[in-house]
């Protein structure tokens, strides 16, 4: 009960938190007022025992590890815009004036309304649930030898296919290519030629179109580059939908497979959540057969189904009757 009381003020305080810092932004406050300023931010406030009591609203204590859990639930812009002293203040502040509202909320005896009853049953379901799923959930884990089974199973799932990387100048006719061989024969470097000449987008990196695999190109262009020889340039433009290319061929990578520690935790994740579903799913399969489950109209139709194939098979069994006599 006290986790849960934590985390619906700890909720209601990461809504306050966040308005605060949306008003600020639309409205600019002076300087004079509590938000945190961006000079402060770079001052980060210094390690300190998470025990400490920073103020007591009654007989309720609210502790530093209180303020430091609200700034570890915020994204990492916002919490580094309160992680700081005058951000903690701010927190704190906010933390003294909840405590200050559940006391009202004591004196006006909220927790008898009938909307307030409804709502709490609500909340202990969803948290109920939320702690249920995690109890079955704590002691699954993948191990090294599980990963290391299935990567060697599945290694067709992590085949890189050979790569090329290659520059080109594209153009839209002969007119144009023949200016651009004119200025590769006088001596100009292939990377200057395209910033000259070539209407790709490339032409900025000198022509350089990276690593790519010969589906990633149309055919015409994917077929020419990979047949070509690392530091040539096609003997003859090669025409596609695009116009006409002239191609470098820069670099050959090999057809690989990507090495287990590069696919670690990508692989870790994938087992986990395939064993959280599993456990998942048995456990549910279990609650079922323990607990009676009735859809409601799903018995009357399985029976309507089972009248219809029972008047089916009625015809058959009249009929074998007839064959024997």
């Amino acid at each position: 009960m006290n986790r849960f009381r934590k985390v619906c003020v700890s909720s209601l305080l990461l809504l306050v938190l966040l308005a605060s810092v949306a008003v600020a932004t639309e409205t600019k406050p002076e300087p004079a007022k509590a938000e945190p300023s961006p000079a402060a931010v770079e001052e980060k406030a210094p390690v300190a025992d998470p025990e400490t009591v920073l103020a007591t609203v009654g007989s309720a204590e609210i502790k530093q590890k209180d303020v430091t859990a609200i700034i570890g639930r915020l994204d990492p812009q916002r919490a580094a815009m309160y992680d700081n002293e005058m951000g903690r203040r701010a927190i704190l502040e906010e933390l003294v004036n909840m405590e200050l509202f559940s006391l009202l909320g004591a004196e006006l005896a909220v927790e008898k309304d009938p909307k307030f009853i409804e709502t709490m049953n609500e909340v202990r379901k969803d948290v109920t649930r939320q702690f249920a799923v995690e109890a079955i959930m704590k002691d699954v884990a993948v191990t090294d030898e599980e990963i290391a089974a299935y990567y060697e199973k599945n290694k067709e799932n992590f085949k890189v296919p050979e790569t090329v990387r290659a520059s080109h100048i594209l153009v839209a006719d002969e007119d144009e290519m023949k200016k651009v061989r004119a200025d590769l024969d006088a001596g100009m470097s292939f990377e200057d030629a395209a910033r000259k000449h070539s209407s790709c987008p490339s032409k900025e990196q000198g022509g350089d179109l990276g690593y790519f695999s010969k589906e990633q190109m149309v055919p015409e262009f994917g077929n020419a580059a990979y047949a070509m020889k690392v530091g040539d340039i096609s003997a003859e433009p090669v025409k596609t939908q695009f116009g006409l290319h002239l191609i470098k061929l820069v670099d050959k990578k090999e057809a690989s497979v990507r090495p287990l520690d590069e696919v670690r935790a990508q692989l870790t994740e994938s087992l986990l959540n395939e064993k959280k579903a599993g456990v998942y799913n048995e456990q549910l399969a279990k609650l079922r057969e323990k607990h009676q489950v009735v859809i409601v109209g799903e018995k009357k139709e399985e029976a309507k189904v089972e009248a219809k194939e029972e008047a089916k098979e009625e015809p058959k069994e009249e009929a074998k009757k007839e064959e024997k006599k």
